[in-house]
């Protein structure tokens, strides 16, 4: 059964999944960024409770966490990467590896944007747990 499908198949299937995962990723990414903006909102108004403040202290510090696991995952995938590419380019006629290095590249792009949306979520709120402390400094 293996023999009679296409490994370009097989590899444009991976990036098509690849890619609606990175869709998904990034819907999942905006709803927390909206969860976010209500918390500032809320910070703003002076409307935040105590869980709200726990909330963002537990996912600051979550996301500082993986934000350090993505960019061991980054220093780790970089070379695998490379030496995933080489072996395509060698083992394959070099448009043949052009059609199978679209793998590669969705699944590091993939890699970089999970990495970019942890830091930004995470500079949010690093940023509203900054304004609370500052906040309770001034009330002190």
């Amino acid at each position: 059964m293996l023999n009679q499908i296409p490994f370009e198949l097989i590899s444009n299937v991976a990036s098509i999944i690849l890619l609606l995962a990175l869709g998904y990723r990034f819907l999942q990414y905006k709803n927390k960024v909206d969860i976010i903006k209500g918390l500032d909102q809320l910070k703003k108004e002076s409307k935040l409770t105590s869980e709200d403040v726990d909330f963002i202290n537990q996912n600051e510090t979550e996301y500082k966490q993986k934000i350090i696991g993505a960019e061991a995952s980054m220093r780790l995938a970089k070379p695998i990467f490379i030496l995933i590419a080489g072996l395509l380019i060698l083992t394959f006629s070099f448009q043949e590896a052009m059609i199978h290095l679209n793998v590669v590249v969705v699944a590091f792009i993939f890699m970089m944007v999970d990495k970019i949306h942890k830091k930004n979520l995470y500079g949010y709120l690093y940023a509203i747990k900054k304004e609370i402390k500052s906040e309770e400094k001034e009330e002190a």
